[in-house]
């Protein structure tokens, strides 16, 4: 496989000159079946065959000579190279980061298709390297599209990043002569260009140990802070008085033995509280509730965003806290009023006094009570737990449908924090396939649960994720996936791993009593999100 770059910047493989051509417009690759792949990547003013819009980052076949249209400028498909003759060949597997890739090997460093391995007709194996960041053979580079000779024992590292050894793939013998040749008819026919080795013996797995090594620097603490804000209906400037007034006589009365009514809402003294109105802020600060909580996020670009649960970032929609204190307000004030108005009555014989009970219904439906982020922080992987470590985050995108938990947040400066922390490729490293998770399957996933209370604040190595390796218990519904390694809040936006690296979910609820019964979001949502990211007010 081989991957063209296709834009206005000077290191694309194809170089449009148009204004209205995108820094990187497009991808092509070529499979090794022959097959023909086009992908918009985002572009502003769109990708077209035959004059008609596809979908970005949604890849569609195409076959040479077709109409192909970036923005204002035609493809010239002479500048697409033709097929490679691989008639000489009897199997070819591919290297990379994509999820195409008979062989996954995940890092920044490691293009999406790098390499190809070959098989001949003669029984030896070669190595073709295809990538920006080059290909080392036994620690020596090797010439960019030329096929290298390699033996099952050599050392072959992809972009910094080793790859298996040997490598995974059917090594020619007498044992697999037949198979080869069986499975390269079955792919001419099929044409898919996965590779033999996916049909005759799945992908590399990674041991628990080797996710963690991977990955640990990625997940990071998260640190917010919230509050409820409460807005109320206005009142006429005549009915601010008289409801003052009311509760200063109420006070006068009652300060020697504050035989106040336990429904009226009063201060720290006992006494009613005085406003210029229900809207006032002393009444409004009366019922705001603030809190603090923690969960987990993990990177997905250098640029410092990261993935975590919706309820983290608006952890009010949990339990309908808004609705549940706001009917409470509601009642509150209809006692208080009420209250107001016998009062009235009982001193000067006059019924009501400030709002008709039809006012009243009236006011009170205006009670809104809303759910504020003050903010959302976080602190990496092995750094000392500390409110200068704090590292601030804005809310990208985020909706209400807690079904779907996922939300996307990111760094103030838009940048990792050290040097040390690396992201996890949800672009070729994520399985969305609903069956990818199947009951039994081997799940792995990092975070903070309990946040500090697991950890030892004085110790110089800084906060230490907790990981745990478990199995798939239940496909409980559409959304969510149950699993049985142990966890507890705090943990909430860590990432599941299945036993392959890829991301499969991410970490959002679980029973607080007993261990072991927990569930993640399915990874297709996180995918959903990136795609169709929400407005963030």
């Amino acid at each position: 496989m081989r991957l063209l770059k296709i834009g206005r910047d000077a290191s694309n493989d194809i170089v449009l000159r148009s204004e209205r051509v995108s820094s990187l417009h497009a991808e092509i690759t070529l499979m090794d079946s022959g097959d023909i792949l086009l992908e918009d990547r985002g572009s502003q003013n769109g990708t077209f065959i035959q004059n008609t819009p596809i979908k970005p980052g949604k890849p569609v076949n195409i076959r040479r000579g077709d109409a192909i249209r970036f923005a204002d400028v035609e493809l010239q498909w002479s500048q697409v190279p033709m097929p490679e003759d691989n008639s000489a060949y009897k199997a070819i597997f591919g290297i990379g980061s994509h999820l195409n890739n008979d062989i996954q090997l995940t890092g920044d460093t490691v293009s999406r298709y790098h390499a190809a391995v070959k098989i001949g007709k003669d029984n030896k194996v070669y190595l073709i390297d295809h990538s920006k960041n080059g290909t080392t053979v036994d620690g020596q580079r090797i010439t960019p599209n030329t096929p290298v000779r390699i033996k099952k024992s050599s050392a072959i590292v992809c972009g910094r990043v080793p790859a298996p050894k040997p490598l995974p793939i059917p090594w020619p013998s007498s044992i697999w002569k037949t198979i080869l040749t069986a499975a390269a008819a079955i792919l001419i026919l099929a044409g898919i260009g996965f590779g033999a080795y996916k049909l005759i013996g799945g992908s590399q797995k990674s041991s628990d140990k080797e996710l963690y090594a991977r990955f640990n620097h990625a997940v990071v603490m998260l640190v917010g802070i919230y509050h409820f804000e409460v807005e109320v209906g206005d009142w006429s400037a005549a009915q601010f008085q008289q409801y003052n007034q009311v509760c200063e006589q109420i006070y006068q009365i009652n300060k020697e033995d504050l035989r106040v009514p336990p429904q009226v809402l009063i201060d720290g003294s006992g006494k009613p509280i005085l406003a210029s109105g229900v809207s006032s802020q002393d009444l409004i600060n009366a019922f705001n509730k603030q809190g603090s909580y923690g969960g987990t996020g993990f990177f997905i670009s250098k640029d410092g965003q990261l993935i975590t649960n919706l309820h983290v970032v608006k952890p009010w929609l949990e339990s309908n806290m808004t609705e549940l204190l706001q009917d409470e307000f509601s009642k509150r004030i209809a006692k208080y009023v009420d209250f107001i108005s016998n009062y009235t009555l009982a001193t000067s014989g006059v019924a009501g006094g400030i709002l008709a009970p039809s006012e009243m219904s009236a006011y009170i439906s205006k009670v809104k009570v809303k759910g504020v982020l003050d903010y959302v922080a976080l602190i990496p992987n092995g750094m000392i737990y500390d409110p200068d470590n704090i590292i601030k985050c804005r809310v990208l995108s985020a909706g209400n449908d807690l079904n779907k938990d996922v939300a996307l947040i990111q760094t103030i400066n838009k940048q990792l924090p050290t040097g040390d922390c690396t992201t996890i490729n949800v672009t070729d490293s994520m399985d969305v396939n609903d069956a990818a998770l199947t009951v039994g399957e081997h799940i792995y996933t990092l975070g903070f649960p309990m946040l500090t209370s697991l950890q030892d604040l004085s110790a110089k190595d800084g906060i230490q994720l907790l990981a745990r390796g478990g199995s798939i218990t239940q496909i409980l519904n559409e959304y969510l996936f149950g699993f049985d390694a142990a966890s507890y809040g705090g943990a909430s936006g860590s990432p599941i791993f299945n036993d392959k690296g890829m991301l499969v979910g991410i970490l959002n609820s679980g029973a607080r009593a007993t261990q072991g019964f927990n569930y993640g979001v399915k990874a297709k949502y996180i995918k959903e999100l990136l795609e169709s990211p929400h407005n963030v007010e």
